[in-house]
């Protein structure tokens, strides 16, 4: 796809690899017929809300592209669902782990990122909203759950998804047990919970994997993945096996589709949406926004 361009791209993204293709993915894009205005991100909201102000005016760009990893998609989903406007978005996944895009089969090669957003057609897919704020892929709770947000960008940098790795297995048997009461699609679930995820990934939180065939990503529907809280280190230490080899097969972990599900806890619980901050909540309420967003494939 050609046209008006709004590029958003995190220049310290995998290790730097996003600002040292610049000027790489804008003379592809110009030379494909795009004319580009590139955002760079910044820290704190400024960068969604001018996205939403650039967004805002009718005609003013065909499509935007997001250069980054997980997060900066999150900060330009937001943006453009502020704007009102829905317009195709191109991605190219220069992040330390890109779960996302792993999950969509989106490459991270910049040349073959770019033609297929240039020779790529709209594919609809669902958006997650989080207490009104909207998420791209996952919105998670206990263990892991800060894992991308709380690992260093220079142990990112160094170890790519090992380093998620290294920083959140050890937190199975540190971590508080989450008592959470989750009203879903009409079935109640109470009980104590080391992980709490609701996604539209086969990835969550960089650590847990579902199968690849698991996830329709057009369906209305999220996965709710719950990892029951360990009752001693034996099983505290076969779970954290089982996710270490990428299987969620352990009675400890369940997983269901939901259209709609309201968390209760008797303490406010710390969130992670796409693998950012996403504030502490005690009565936390997760809906699909079916066909929300259009993804150049």
């Amino acid at each position: 796809m050609t046209g008006k361009t709004l590029l958003v791209i995190n220049p310290i993204a995998g290790k730097g690899a996003a600002k040292r293709h610049l000027l790489d993915i804008v003379t592809r894009l110009t030379e494909g017929g795009c004319t580009v205005t590139v955002l760079p991100t910044k820290k704190g909201t400024e960068t969604t809300d001018r996205i939403a102000a650039l967004l805002s005016e009718e005609g003013a760009f065909d499509m935007v592209v997001a250069c980054g990893g997980d997060g900066t998609l999150n900060i330009t989903v937001e943006g453009m669902s502020r704007s009102g406007r829905k317009l195709p978005l191109g991605y190219i996944p220069l992040g330390s782990t890109n779960d996302f895009a792993t999950s969509l089969g989106l490459s991270s090669d910049v040349t073959e990122a770019v033609d297929r957003i240039l020779k790529g057609t709209p594919v609809p897919h669902d958006l997650g909203s989080f207490n009104g704020r909207r998420f791209t892929y996952v919105a998670c709770c206990g263990a892991f759950a800060d894992t991308s947000y709380s690992t260093s960008q220079s142990m990112k940098n160094l170890l790519g998804h090992t380093a998620y790795l290294i920083n959140a297995i050890p937190s199975l048997t540190s971590i508080r047990p989450l008592n959470l009461t989750i009203s879903a699609d009409g079935e109640t679930i109470e009980g104590k919970y080391v992980f709490c995820g609701l996604g539209n990934t086969t990835v969550m939180a960089g650590t847990v994997k579902l199968g690849n065939n698991a996830v329709n990503f057009n369906d209305g529907k999220f996965e709710l993945l719950l990892i029951r809280f360990p009752k001693d280190l034996i099983e505290a230490g076969r779970i954290a096996t089982k996710l270490l080899a990428g299987s969620i097969d352990d009675p400890a972990i369940s997983i269901r589709q939901v259209r709609c599900c309201r968390i209760l806890s008797a303490e406010p619980v710390a969130w992670s949406l796409d693998g950012e901050e996403g504030g502490k909540s005690k009565n936390s309420t997760v809906s699909v926004e079916k066909s929300a967003l259009d993804i150049l494939k």
